[in-house]
C-alpha cells in the first residue's frame, strides 16, 4: 500500500511540475517580442493591418491593400 501511495504522489508531483513549466513557457512566449518584428518610425508597432500611425489601410483594387499616408503621398504594402 505504501508503494502505491508513493507512486501516486510521484506521478502527481511530476504532473504539477510539467504543468507549471508548460504554463511558464506559454506565458513567456506571448510576452517576448521577436527581434524581426517590423517596426514603424519612432518605434511604434504597426496596427492589425500592418499600417503605421498616420496611415490608412486602403483597397487599391488591382494593387491590393496598401498603407497610404493620411496627408497624401505614396502608398506601400503593409508591414508584416
Amino acid at each position: 500500500m505504501k508503494k502505491s501511495m508513493n507512486s501516486c504522489l510521484a506521478v502527481m508531483i511530476a504532473f504539477l511540475v510539467g504543468f507549471v513549466l508548460g504554463m511558464w513557457a506559454h506565458a513567456s512566449r506571448d510576452t517576448l517580442a521577436p527581434s524581426d518584428v517590423p517596426m514603424c518610425d519612432g518605434g511604434a508597432f504597426p496596427d492589425k493591418h500592418g499600417c503605421c500611425p498616420g496611415e490608412v489601410y486602403t483597397d487599391m483594387y488591382d494593387l491590393g491593400f496598401n498603407c497610404c499616408p493620411e496627408s497624401g503621398g505614396d502608398c506601400f504594402p503593409p508591414l508584416r
